[in-house]
């Protein structure tokens, strides 16, 4: 009973990866890349540093923060390359953060599975 109770812990991990991984390839596909600019840099946690972005798409301008926490702060005119969802210009990535998310969330699934798979039958067996 043990092993298929770990066996399911590994299969919710593994959906919850498939629905972040879902958000960022629609990120991905439906995502205007923007060129953003670093306007004001906070400290967050210990240890970990908020940026304010300006970025906008011709028409529009937003001011954002980051939502990936940098334990070395970007200067303020920094340049940078992000995805934001053109329906709230808040859910943003930065592209080279974006591709590793997306390969890290991949590997997360295949070692859930794996993880699962091993519980699950020796549960059974």
């Amino acid at each position: 009973m043990k092993d298929i109770i770990w066996g399911s812990i590994g299969i919710v991990i593994a959906i919850a990866a498939i629905v972040y991984l879902i958000k960022l390839l629609l990120l991905k596909k439906k995502g205007i890349i923007a060129n953003a600019e670093v306007t004001a840099v906070r400290e967050g946690r210990k240890n970990s540093y908020i940026h304010t972005l300006r970025f906008g798409n011709g028409t529009d301008t937003w001011e954002k923060d980051d939502r990936s926490g940098f334990s070395q702060p970007m200067k303020v005119g920094d340049k940078r390359l992000i995805v934001y969802n053109t329906e709230d210009p808040g859910d943003f990535e930065y592209e080279d953060e974006l591709k590793k998310n997306i390969i890290i969330t991949i590997v997360m699934i295949a070692i859930a599975l794996v993880f699962s798979a091993k519980w699950l039958i020796s549960g059974l067996l």
